[in-house]
């Protein structure tokens, strides 16, 4: 077992993690605490890190440093970004750093920067074209991503908190002000030839993204107020844009969402990510909870297990198993394995009459592989508790309606229940199309669950074949084995079958 800390010191915000490394290779997350510290005020006037943000910014590593004596942590990741890397004090700041905290500080490249953020983000999101950014208090990353791989990489010196000093936007802006901003902005943008009309999904990670991403949730009453892989369109993003640079500052303080330690700086921050959908022709950003951390951590879990690279090659199968990996011995990972097989089994040979296609799979496999993991939290209605965990869980690889969808499935795999509707606070989600899909689901999750009633993995293979307005199920059962449970427990949802897919179901055991 293995116990790491990273430290994440920007030119805004100072963040702080632990997680802990299992022998079973499974990861959790123990510990997280952010702290505003502004390193980057006055930087851009003076060229050095003001003693105010040196103070502020100790004053968080000596907690840091206690907090992990306290944790008992085997491990420090501490990088440094844009404003440590361009003050003319900023070697004597990290040296005052490891002489006051015992912290080694990395400074690390824009570049660095750039992979680090591109690495929490592949490995978190399922897109494979998109350009990514990562606004910071001094800087921002770019990189275009194709296929996967990142094909183009540059930081440029401006963040929300040097541009708001640059261009006096803290208090209510005027328009000639916001104006010249944009056209600095612009200026800049455009020595970027690669960033052109490339008409691609914008993922921006960093304060000012999810800023916007918290904004939209209140204006829109999304119920699920979870940040990472929320998608934001281009005219959500304008008419948040309006009012953040039309109102005055003591209205700006009234947007909800908008949090106080970030209102004086998010006019610039959003007038960076106006003119970088500007000059991309980008349509939607998708905003990543997810950067320049679970870069660290990912290339560190990589070299810590000898893995060939840090970069996950199935995201969703890789999370699913390492949330399976850190509930213990609550979850039965035979019987869960049996269930997914059996599962899939009867969505393949039933396609024809049900015609979903490989994302529904994937979300019925989701909810197979989970369907037991809310007896962590009781035995009893565990089912409904199942549905609960799958829709927060860190899932990778799934929109925020997939994942919730696949908590559906695997909440009725001991029937479908309005107890389970009432339950769940996000079923409006998922619209009428969605609930044939999960009504249907969960009807095959549930006969493949039940078929393994006594955990003995009874049966070897489904066989169906349809004929006219029935389906006769073929059970193939292991040699010398006892069915008779199985079976009882398996006819209990023929009526449920009939209901959802209009056909009678038929049980042959052989």
């Amino acid at each position: 077992m293995e116990k790491i800390a990273i430290i994440d010191m920007g030119s805004n915000s100072i963040r702080f993690l632990v997680l802990e490394i299992a022998d079973n290779r499974s990861y959790t997350l123990l510990y997280q605490e952010k702290e505003t510290i502004r390193l980057g005020v006055g930087l851009a006037q003076s060229g050095y890190i003001s003693a105010d943000g040196i103070k502020r910014a100790l004053n968080s590593l000596k907690m840091y440093r206690h907090i992990m004596s306290v944790m008992g942590v085997n491990k420090c990741l501490a990088v440094a970004t844009a404003a440590v890397r361009s003050a003319k004090n900023g070697r004597e700041f990290l040296e005052t750093i490891k002489q006051e905290t015992h912290i080694h500080m990395e400074v690390i490249t824009g570049e660095r920067e750039a992979y680090l953020g591109y690495l929490g983000v592949i490995n978190t999101i399922r897109e494979r074209d998109f350009l990514l950014f990562d606004l910071g208090g001094a800087s921002i990353e770019m990189t275009l991503v194709r296929q996967g791989k990142p094909e183009k990489s540059i930081s440029l010196p401006m963040g929300a908190v040097t541009l708001t000093e640059r261009f006096q936007l803290q208090n209510t802006v005027h328009m000639d002000t916001l104006q010249a901003c944009q056209k600095y902005i612009r200026k800049k943008l455009l020595t970027v030839p690669w960033l052109h009309n490339i008409n691609i999904p914008l993922i921006g990670i960093g304060g000012t993204a999810r800023t916007f991403a918290k904004m939209d949730q209140k204006a829109t009453n999304y119920e699920f107020s979870k940040i990472h892989n929320y998608q934001l369109s281009l005219s959500r993003f304008t008419d948040i844009y309006e009012q953040v640079t039309t109102r005055t500052h003591a209205n700006r303080k009234k947007i909800p969402g908008l949090s106080g330690d970030r209102v004086d700086i998010i006019v610039a921050g959003a007038t960076v990510l106006k003119e970088v959908f500007a000059l991309t022709a980008s349509k939607e950003m998708i905003i990543g909870g997810c950067g320049l951390r679970e870069g660290l951590f990912y290339e560190y879990y990589a070299q810590y297990f000898q893995l060939p690279s840090p970069q996950i090659e199935n995201i969703l199968e890789f999370s699913i198993t390492n949330f399976i990996g850190t509930l213990g011995s609550a979850v039965h990972r035979i019987h869960c394995k049996q269930v997914t097989r059996l599962t899939l089994q009867l969505f393949d040979q039933l396609q024809p009459l049900h015609r979903y296609g490989r994302r529904a799979r994937t979300l019925l496999m989701t909810a197979a592989r989970l369907h037991d993991v809310g007896k962590t939290i009781n035995f009893y209605n565990h089912a409904r508790h199942s549905a609960f965990m799958i829709g927060h869980a860190p899932l990778y690889g799934l929109t925020h309606r997939e994942q919730l969808i696949a908590g559906f499935i695997a909440g009725f795999h001991h029937g479908i229940s309005r107890k389970t509707l009432i339950a769940y606070r996000y079923a409006q989600m998922a619209d009428a199309d969605d609930w044939i899909m999960i009504r249907k689901l969960s009807t095959l999750l549930a006969l493949a669950d039940a078929s393994d009633l006594t955990y003995e993995q009874v049966v070897q293979d489904f066989s169906i074949t349809i004929q006219d307005d029935i389906v006769v199920l073929v059970i193939t059962s292991a040699p010398d084995s006892v069915h008779e449970a199985a079976d009882y427990a398996m006819k209990q949802y023929i009526k449920q079958f009939k209901k959802e897919f209009h056909m009678s179901l038929v049980l042959i055991w052989k």
